[in-house]
């Protein structure tokens, strides 16, 4: 498998992503040696079988992780559930996700197009499912989801890929978006975003923070932002890491190398985590922790990955992580 340069995931061109060759292939009975942690602890696989890794969601004792577009026809992608070493396909469910939430035992899911509620689980499959939004007109897709203490839904809104340096003019494009629970009153929140990915609510903050990946041309450095209510951080027009272009615009929480890619973020108390599809300086995938204040910088916890990353997700003090060689890998924190 080859992956373009740059990280850009979108429901058209998820997948164009970074030169990678990937040396092991999807399903391989050894797979790739997992990468390893700077905190001493020790990272296992939890699952194989997910060519590309979105997004997971804990239901109970259920891990779910979600499968975005392949570059082949025949990877496997969609929801799973991971056990005893594997991904397995969660029937009557989308070929394509983007996003998941686990709320009042229903899951939440984002196929790009539409969120997708799921509910009534035995434990292999759903009963019954309902589609909770799907915006008419022209609309770029639904990108990571999450809840607020608010009780919304709160989810990243892409863009179409002509408009990679322009403003999206398509409804909802290149924001953060919330809506209620049951999918009414969907508002923007944060606009000028090109391509706002996961989100996480720390602890009695009401805002989401959000991984944004910044252009494949005149590129700009990528950014965690807090996403707030009537901010606009001036996409295409601001180019993060360039002042004098950003003036009179929202200010990015975190700066990150150009090429980062932040894709999965997560946190525990007022620290956040977050997988770099890119890396750091030196452009190689890494999972780094940084603290919820302005202009920390970011400590690596994982290395040595064979390929890039994009899901990443918390639970239980264990965090998970998942590469395009279709692995998934786990590590106590």
């Amino acid at each position: 498998m080859k992956l373009t340069k740059r990280s850009c995931i979108s429901v058209a061109v998820l997948g164009t992503m970074a030169t990678v060759a990937i040396a092991v292939p999807i399903g391989s009975a050894q797979g790739p040696p997992p990468p390893t942690s700077t905190n001493g602890n020790p990272v296992s696989t939890v699952a194989t079988g997910i060519a590309v890794p979105t997004s997971f969601a804990f239901g109970g004792d259920t891990i779910f992780a979600g499968g975005g577009p392949a570059e082949k026809p025949n990877e496997p992608t969609g929801l799973f559930t991971l056990a005893n070493g594997q991904a397995t396909q969660v029937p009557n469910t989308p070929k394509f996700v983007f996003g998941l939430a686990w709320h009042h035992n229903q899951l939440y899911v984002s196929t790009g197009p539409s969120i997708v509620v799921f509910s009534g689980w035995n434990g292999t499959q759903f009963a019954d499912s309902r589609t909770l939004v799907k915006p008419t007109g022209t609309f770029a897709g639904f990108n990571g989801l999450a809840f607020g203490p608010d009780g919304r839904l709160y989810a990243g809104v892409s863009f179409r890929e002509k408009y990679d340096l322009k403003r999206d003019p398509s409804r909802y494009a290149q924001s953060v978006v919330r809506m209620s629970a049951s999918g009414k009153h969907i508002k923007v929140i944060a606009r000028g975003l090109r391509q706002p990915f996961q989100l996480t609510f720390l602890a009695g903050d009401l805002h989401p923070f959000v991984g944004v990946l910044g252009p494949e041309k005149h590129i700009p450095k990528d950014a965690i932002v807090n996403a707030r209510a009537g901010q606009d951080y001036g996409y295409p027009n601001c180019r993060f890491g360039y002042p004098k272009t950003c003036q009179g615009y929202s200010r990015p929480y975190i700066l990150l190398p150009k090429h980062a890619s932040p894709m999965g973020i997560d946190h525990v108390g007022k620290r956040l985590y977050f997988a770099l599809f890119g890396g750091l300086e030196k452009e190689t995938p890494v999972v780094v922790s940084a603290p919820a204040k302005r202009g920390a910088k970011p400590k690596v916890l994982l290395h040595g990955f064979v390929a890039p990353i994009v899901a990443l997700r918390i639970h239980r003090g264990t965090l998970y992580v998942g590469e395009l060689t279709g692995t998934i890998y786990s590590v106590k924190l």
